[in-house]
């Protein structure tokens, strides 16, 4: 539930902005049904001297939905709790629970890499 910028998320209020999505459903079936289409469109973009990894970083940069900084560190704090939390259910014996948070901290630790990839380098001030 939204209510002006405060979603309920597991009973807990979360500061959000209302973020569309990028394409309708109709949207995103029509460009799954299509892939031939979408490979062309893809091929127009790299009609230039940048990667598509390239081109992705520069169309989200300072966008309201591309990423920042500050999303790289949530990632790499929630990584770590997710170890720590992987360390006390082992030594509790829960190694179930255990494998669950290592393997979760591996994703978010894996999602911070992906993000920071599409970032300028943290020692370049951003004008």
């Amino acid at each position: 539930m939204n209510d002006g910028g405060r979603t309920r998320i597991g009973g807990q209020d979360a500061v959000t902005s209302d973020i569309t999505p990028a394409l309708s459903r109709a949207e995103w079936a029509g460009v799954l049904a299509n892939r031939a289409q979408l490979a062309a469109i893809r091929e127009q973009f790299l009609d230039t001297p940048f990667s598509g990894h390239a081109l992705a970083a520069l169309l989200l940069f300072e966008e309201p939905f591309g990423f920042t900084a500050q999303d790289v560190d949530d990632e790499v704090q929630v990584a770590a709790y997710c170890a720590a939390m992987a360390e006390e259910q082992r030594a509790a014996g829960q190694a179930g629970a255990a494998a669950t948070f290592r393997l979760l901290g591996e994703r978010h630790r894996e999602r911070a890499a992906k993000i920071a990839a599409l970032l300028p380098p943290a020692d370049e001030p951003v004008r």
